[in-house]
């Protein structure tokens, strides 16, 4: 059997989509993986939500060019949002990929390798979205995994392109995310993160209503106990009261909420196409913080938006610096072609972006160094991630509640016993802290 290099790009929901790609491959007997160098099989799974995504995933096929130009009988496959973005432009600027794979026919990426098809470019099946039977590999660590509930978005932002790419809200049935929720937990998984572009808006499409907070309830009902839910990616619209009851109520959700906001300048907000009213997120934002005590709330800002004058970047310093978000980040505006924001104007220099950025950074850094050293002598409950053991001493890493994998910070620690296994929930007593790590002991 051919050996397969497989490199994964962009967020988590693509990652999703990577490992039913190799669900597909190994059920098909394609169970030999290896490095880019040594393998036959080169598939890049692309991200194309900024132009910073484009770079990297742009690097990355210059890189497996030259691999498989040295190399022809390798095959080179690109699949997902930057194949479906430039659909078959692109093939004249790289010659060397041999197939060029959308985000709706990846499922058939082996009869495409295995030539079934013919042709060069697999942009055009219907939307697919994936279900419990599904053929999927984790690609996580074994402890944690993401759970895609919709695919696709009804939003306009006039700043992104995921409409565009992969097409309106599309929700999975409520009966099939419960059985991948159980089957992932048959694994062995103690963390299930709840993704989607927006979680809000699930069952709009399916059911005409939005019924995350049901779902949230049934899987509360069926999930064993040890087992955390958490949310991604959450629109404001969707913060009401049913919502902060469920989150307030559940045994298994923890308590933080992804929530990006982008702007909070009303202006700025109406040419992003989004909800424009701050002073009733805000609201919203409060009244969650007030019925789920402990919450920790994440939230996005993108800085450098045509039209983002000094004044409007001043009102998001300091909506920052007095809302004091207990996670955020940030990206600075990039200029993607073929969207609505490339034709508004004025836009703001790249050298003044990238001063935003930094100054909203620096506020937020001081925001989190308060925040963290409140929380020195409390305790936190905190998942397990890895152990380093060496010269006697075993010496631990993990997440509190309020930290995602890879987005946000981890807390290290000590423990009497030392064999604290990988997504095992402990309660962890903090005590030493800085803007992005804490420092603690098992209690």
């Amino acid at each position: 059997m051919r050996k397969i290099a497989f490199i994964s790009l962009g967020c988590d929901k693509n990652l999703v989509d990577t490992e039913v790609a190799l669900g597909k491959l190994l059920s098909r007997g394609y169970n030999f993986f290896s490095s880019p160098e040594e393998a036959e099989i080169l598939i890049l799974n692309t991200c194309a939500f900024i132009e910073e995504a484009c770079r990297e995933t742009e690097a990355w096929i210059e890189k497996l060019s030259f691999l498989k130009e040295a190399h022809p009988p390798k095959k080179l496959l690109v699949m997902g949002c930057y194949a479906q973005r430039w659909e078959r432009e692109k093939g004249f600027v790289y010659p060397a990929v041999d197939y060029w794979v959308g985000v709706n026919d990846f499922p058939s990426l082996v009869d495409i390798l295995e030539d079934k098809f013919p042709g060069k470019y697999f942009l055009d099946s219907p939307p697919f979205l994936y279900h419990h039977e599904t053929e999927r590999i984790l690609s996580t660590p074994s402890h944690y995994a993401y759970l895609k509930i919709a695919e696709g978005c009804n939003h306009h932002c006039s700043f992104c392109l995921i409409p565009s790419i992969r097409g309106s809200l599309r929700s999975r049935t409520m009966e099939s995310i419960e059985k991948e929720a159980l089957n992932l937990v048959s694994q062995g998984v103690k963390e299930i993160i709840l993704v989607a572009q927006d979680l809000s808006s699930y069952g709009l499409d399916l059911y005409h209503q939005r019924m995350l907070s049901p779902l949230l309830r049934r899987l509360d009902e069926i999930l064993p106990s040890g087992v955390w839910l958490r949310l991604l990616y959450f629109s404001p619209e969707g913060l009401d009261d049913e919502f902060i009851k469920t989150m307030r109520d559940s045994s298994h959700l923890v308590k933080y909420l992804d929530i990006p906001l982008q702007h909070v300048d009303s202006t700025i907000l109406q040419k992003m196409r989004r909800p424009s009213s701050i002073e009733k997120i805000r609201e919203k934002l409060e009244k969650l913080r007030e019925c789920v005590p402990g919450i920790f709330l994440r939230t996005t800002f993108l800085v450098g938006f045509p039209g983002e004058d000094e004044e409007a970047f001043q009102r998001l310093v300091d909506f920052v610096e007095d809302f004091r978000f207990e996670r955020m980040g940030a990206f600075v505006y990039s200029e993607p072609p073929d969207t609505p924001s490339a034709f508004l104007y004025p836009k703001v220099e790249e050298k003044v972006k990238q001063e935003r950025y930094k100054a909203l950074m620096e506020v937020q850094e001081k925001v989190m160094g308060k925040f963290h050293s409140s929380l020195v002598g409390r305790e936190l409950e905190v998942i397990v991630d890895e152990a380093q053991r060496g010269n006697g001493v075993t010496n631990f890493w993990g997440r509190t509640y309020g930290d995602a994998p890879e987005v946000d910070g981890n807390i290290s620690f000590s423990s009497r016993r030392n064999k604290l296994k990988r997504g095992e929930i402990v309660k962890v007593k903090v005590t030493e802290s800085s803007s992005y790590e804490l420092k603690g002991e098992k209690i």
